[in-house]
């Protein structure tokens, strides 16, 4: 049912059993919807994110076991259908059994990430800066570019664990940029366009009437820069370093649940209830990951004014503001892709206590995580429903945290 050749099949299963890269599980051996069968398995594409999501086996198996119930249900007459049943459910229980990916694997390659931004630290000295962010909702990032149409998610290939592109984390502080610009003070633009213009670089469509820098600033700050950096075309002073993980991440199966599609699509004049929903699945980093950013400045424009330090100091900034007031990847405005800087709180030692501390586990931290990141968006209704649910005695914890 996977594509790939009969030599590959017999060393890594028919399935992919003996793959533990979930990189090479998503993007090389995901399951199609119908590949040498006449049958179409509409639950193809949830089944290909289970595989490389926390207890994905675990759900995996129960889908076998679910669907072979049905098969063995008196409402099923159809003996081909009986047996198209008993066949997805085989095929659910194969794809549960997948290599698991070695704890000691992700504990090196975390490690390796501090190695990494140390190394950076030493090679580039002070034309480099490094942080540390926390995720404080989860994280979406590619979602567009995965063989599984719209969940997407960029794992790393030899290693299989998620990371952010180092163009993400430009694109956003690039974006983050030309807001500041957009609504700085006119005594400040001058000065933060000439820093923006040379870290990011530009092309001559940035630069034109229409273009991104001449709607933050207007043409007549644009043109002295181009001018006295002698090109309509400039490439950008900073590298922006993918953002590994610092602490292992966990990988979680999310959900989108559209409840009116012909309404949407123009097909029908109303959302009506009489439409049923289809749920879409994908994977995303669960919150609490914390990962390693690192900008560079690699060189200085001669004639400009500018140090090497302010450079470094302006894209630093913008990279922290940008993944902490705006996100980073997909649905941000949902509570996606927020950060907070800073390395993940320790968790309580075992025997502690202390009046203050809230349960790491508890539905109270939870909801104050929640807060934390959707302070930034001011879209508190969406954790009403969640508040609702909670108890008095969580409802007054989360207060006295939040509320001076």
């Amino acid at each position: 049912m996977i594509p790939m050749t009969k030599d590959v099949a017999d060393l890594v299963g028919e399935y992919a059993d003996a793959v533990e890269n979930h990189s090479l599980l998503y993007d090389k051996y995901a399951l199609p919807k119908a590949w040498g069968n006449s049958d179409k398995i509409n639950d193809a594409g949830r089944w290909s994110v289970l595989r490389i999501v926390s207890q994905g086996s675990d759900l995996l198996k129960s889908d076998s076991i679910n669907i072979r119930r049905l098969s063995q249900g008196r409402n099923i007459e159809d003996e081909a259908k009986r047996q198209r049943l008993v066949g997805q459910s085989k095929i659910a229980e194969r794809m549960a059994s997948i290599g698991k990916q070695d704890v000691q694997m992700a504990r090196y390659i975390t490690a390796k990430t501090t190695g990494l931004l140390r190394d950076l630290e030493k090679t580039w000295g002070t034309n480099c800066a490094v942080f540390e962010a926390t995720l404080g909702g989860r994280l979406m990032v590619n979602m567009a570019g995965g063989v599984v149409q719209n969940a997407g998610i960029c794992l790393d290939r030899c290693f299989g664990m998620p990371y952010i592109p180092g163009s993400a984390v430009k694109g956003v502080s690039r974006s983050q940029a030309l807001w500041e610009i957009h609504e700085a003070p006119d005594s400040e633009k001058a000065d933060l366009l000439r820093k923006a213009m040379i870290l990011f670089g530009y092309g001559k469509q940035d630069v034109g009437r229409d273009g991104d820098f001449a709607w933050a600033a207007g043409t007549k700050l644009v043109d002295p820069v181009t001018h006295d950096l002698g090109a309509m075309e400039f490439k950008g002073c900073a590298c922006f370093v993918p953002a590994y993980p610092k602490t292992a991440p966990t990988l979680v199966v999310d959900m989108v649940n559209p409840h009116y599609k012909d309404y949407y699509s123009g097909r029908a004049k109303q959302a009506l209830d009489s439409e049923s929903p289809i749920p879409n699945y994908f994977p995303a980093v669960e919150a609490g990951s914390s990962f390693g950013f690192a900008v560079l400045v690699q060189r200085v424009p001669d004639g400009m004014g500018l140090s090497a330090a302010a450079l470094l100091d302006a894209a630093k900034g913008w990279v922290e503001r940008a993944i902490t007031e705006k996100g980073i990847g997909a649905k941000t405005a949902a509570g996606y892709g927020w950060f907070r800087l800073g390395e993940p709180p320790k968790r309580q030692a075992h025997g502690e206590s202390s009046a203050a501390t809230v349960p790491s586990d508890s539905p109270a931290e939870a909801l104050i995580n929640k807060f934390v990141v959707l302070s930034n968006t001011g879209n508190f209704p969406a954790v009403l429903p969640t508040m609702v649910t909670l108890s008095d005695a969580d409802l007054k914890t989360v207060f006295e945290a939040l509320v001076p």
